[in-house]
């Protein structure tokens, strides 16, 4: 099956004009990229390689975000986010499908739950 190929300029003006691109392949050719115009591919499901992602500080717009404060830090209102990578076996895969379990929360419960067990026990146990 042949792949139809579009210029990521030419994609961003067709998202932005509201079409989908569904079935294209979008040629970047190593150009940087500002990150409106990432951040309007991957609202499509289009990713783009973060190396040609280009930053510009001055035009991000901070109005939404709260400031921290060290209260903040103190009382566990940070967040941190931490990514995995998992592989798993079709029969694992088939079942997380077909159950449609949500692997973030899971392994969030399960973490939580472990550490928990982990910190209640005496330093000596033995496991």
């Amino acid at each position: 099956m042949e792949t139809n190929k579009i210029y990521w300029k030419d994609a961003a003006e067709l998202l932005t004009k509201g079409s989908k691109l569904s079935g294209w392949e979008i040629e970047f050719k190593d150009e940087r990229i500002d990150f409106k115009t990432a951040a309007l591919f991957n609202r499509n499901g289009i990713r783009v390689d973060e190396t040609l992602i280009e930053y510009q500080d001055d035009e991000i717009d901070f109005s939404d975000d709260p400031d921290l404060s060290e209260e903040d830090v103190e009382n566990n209102k940070l967040v941190w986010t931490v990514k995995a990578n998992l592989s798993v076996d079709k029969e694992l895969k088939d079942w997380i499908e077909k159950e449609q379990i949500d692997i973030d929360r899971l392994l969030l419960k399960l973490m939580r739950g472990f550490y928990e067990t982990m910190r209640d026990l005496p330093n000596k146990a033995a496991f």
